[in-house]
């Protein structure tokens, strides 16, 4: 902010606006309010600005590059931030983001999303719901299924049903191959290292060679006949 700048000024409830310029930015600094004092010069036609009126001042902001989507699209729960990813054909995609700075209804995205994702702006509420009554579901089904209809999660370990977890999103491909999630949290972190749980899926249980028993010493055991007595 320096002298020269010009500000849009607007009366509350009023549909009037002026222009402005900043004459004088104050060096005085109020801790306790957090707030700068500036000096504005305007023209006053019709004496409209009267002594102790409050007016709004929007000053322009030059900001930085970066990924912005709509405040309405994130789902803040307290512990973690989500957005829903459109995947076509119905299907959306749950995923965890970090956000940065916040300007009226525009938050900036540092980390989860990338430029030109599809992104669900309103309703994610009703989509969230939806996503984890379909997992839960899923969940109670998957009970009565047989064993190789399902699936490990690379991450946790995990049995997962492949159709449930595809239709949330909860996939990937990698290497030709295949890998579903019971959650979006390990799906985060497979994509961190992918190589890492490939290769661990793909050394799991169900691919050792099963070991042989080990022999046991043959125990020596009481001869009845010895206990036998003899006529």
């Amino acid at each position: 902010m320096k002298p020269g700048r010009k500000v849009k000024v607007t009366i509350p409830h009023q549909k009037k606006e002026f222009h402005a310029v900043v004459s004088k930015v104050l060096p005085q600094f109020d801790a306790a309010s957090r707030t700068l004092k500036v000096r504005l010069e305007m023209d006053n036609p019709a004496y409209v600005l009267r002594p102790d009126m409050f007016v709004d001042v929007e000053f322009p902001v030059t900001l930085p590059p970066a990924l912005i989507v709509p405040a309405d699209a994130i789902l803040d729960s307290g512990l973690k931030k989500t957005v829903f990813v459109d995947r076509g054909n119905g299907f959306f995609e749950p995923r965890q983001v970090e956000t940065g700075w916040r300007l009226g209804d525009r938050v900036e995205i540092t980390r989860g999303l990338m430029a030109g994702e599809q992104i669900v702006v309103s309703g994610n509420f009703l989509i969230d719901s939806e996503s984890r009554m379909k997992m839960a579901a899923a969940g109670m089904q998957g009970t009565a299924k047989k064993p190789g209809e399902r699936v490990k999660d690379p991450v946790c370990g995990m049995e997962v049903d492949p159709k449930s977890s595809k239709g949330a999103g909860l996939f990937i491909e990698h290497d030709g191959k295949a890998y579903y999630f019971c959650m979006p949290e390990c799906k985060q972190e497979f994509v961190k290292n992918p190589q890492h749980y490939a290769e661990k899926k793909n050394g799991g249980r169900s691919l050792e060679t099963p070991g042989k028993p080990m022999a046991k010493e043959p125990m020596d055991m009481p001869d009845p006949a010895r206990n036998t007595p003899h006529d």
